[in-house]
């Protein structure tokens, strides 16, 4: 629809012009000279328009007025387009507080998700330094008691306090031995310690292993079953660490098995894997402890029902050094039937 405007500021009115905007005449003769497209509400509906000086391209409408025309003013209905548009704006809003609100939520949610791995290394750590001064405690006081034994008899001679002696040494070698697994473990955490590796005879370090644990396991009255199924088992290893590890395993076996029982150590090519199984029939593992026993300083009920005195590092150290040769542990039991570890690893084809 259009309105024009005559030099008196006069409304210049067609016929065909409805009612309905003649109301808007009075505001819109006050807005003659607004050049931008502008908004104005009346009632429950709103209109747009836009005035612009009159180009004299009119002439039937110039016939309708005495005086010259000044100003042309074209407007039209946005009603729907103004509901439109405000709902959309609603939707708009509420669409970007439900996805802050959502956002928060998930980024708490996965902020402490993330945290997790942080908190159980934090209650690891915690745990670790308690089991380490605990582990430490024991023997420190034996050799401070057995210590101050000593000095209370500074006259007796070396023989006489033998079992004083005996005792601080034999706490003394404890402690070394913790302590030397600690760093070890402490190094292997922190990639400082190095396994350098060449190709390595598993079967050769089977079989010494178990000719050095003769002696012992006649000692314990234990017999030892060796099954090396062919030769030339090559592996990409350390020797030194290979050895320690299987007597990590040795040691629990002879320790676990009564008198009169049976280890057996077995070295088998499997695929492109070679598998060494360390298998005995003594008191066994429950279920309950048997997901813990590679922890530090863990001991299950067995250990401490034997007294034992292991500072239970001795798994852990076990299973860095499977890590570091890219092989893998497992370790099956079962209460008063014995224990089976097997470890594979792979295997250096030529």
């Amino acid at each position: 629809m259009g309105y024009w405007w005559d030099s008196n500021d006069t409304l210049i009115q067609p016929a065909y012009y409805e009612a309905q905007y003649l109301r808007l005449g009075s505001i819109l003769r006050k807005k003659q000279s607004h050049r931008g497209p502008e908004s104005i509400r009346m009632g429950e509906k709103t209109y747009r328009f836009v005035s612009r000086p009159y180009q004299g391209n009119l002439p039937k409408i110039e016939k309708l007025s005495d005086t010259p025309l000044k100003t042309v003013q074209i407007i039209t209905e946005i009603s729907a387009e103004v509901y439109y548009l405000n709902r959309l704006l609603w939707s708009v809003g509420i669409g970007i507080g439900v996805g802050a609100l959502l956002s928060i939520i998930a980024g708490y949610a996965l902020a402490r998700r993330a945290l997790i791995p942080i908190q159980k290394a934090w209650d690891k750590q915690q745990q670790f330094i308690a089991d380490a001064s605990h582990e430490l405690r024991s023997p420190l006081s034996v050799v401070q008691g057995q210590t101050q034994l000593l000095l209370r008899h500074p006259d007796h001679t070396i023989e006489e306090e033998s079992v004083p002696i005996s005792a601080i040494l034999k706490e003394t070698k404890r402690m070394s031995n913790m302590v030397s697994g600690l760093l070890l473990l402490a190094r292997g955490d922190s990639h400082e310690e190095v396994i350098i590796c060449k190709p390595v005879r598993v079967d050769g370090i089977i079989k010494e292993i178990a000719q050095n644990m003769e002696p012992i396991m006649d000692y314990k009255q234990l017999r030892l079953q060796l099954h090396v199924e062919g030769t030339e088992f090559l592996i990409n290893g350390a020797e030194d660490r290979l050895i320690q590890l299987f007597m990590i395993l040795m040691d629990n076996a002879i320790k676990f098995t009564p008198e009169h029982g049976q280890i057996d150590l077995e070295c088998v090519r499997q695929g492109k894997s070679v598998v060494v199984t360390v298998k005995d029939n003594g008191a066994g593992i429950s279920e309950r402890d048997l997901p813990l026993v590679f922890d530090r300083f863990y001991k299950g009920d067995s250990a401490r029902d034997r007294g034992d005195h292991g500072a239970g590092l001795g798994l852990s150290i076990a299973r860095w050094i499977v890590d570091q040769h890219q092989g893998s542990v497992h370790i099956s039991s079962e209460v008063g039937h014995g224990t089976s570890v097997t470890i594979r690893f792979p295997m250096l084809v030529r």
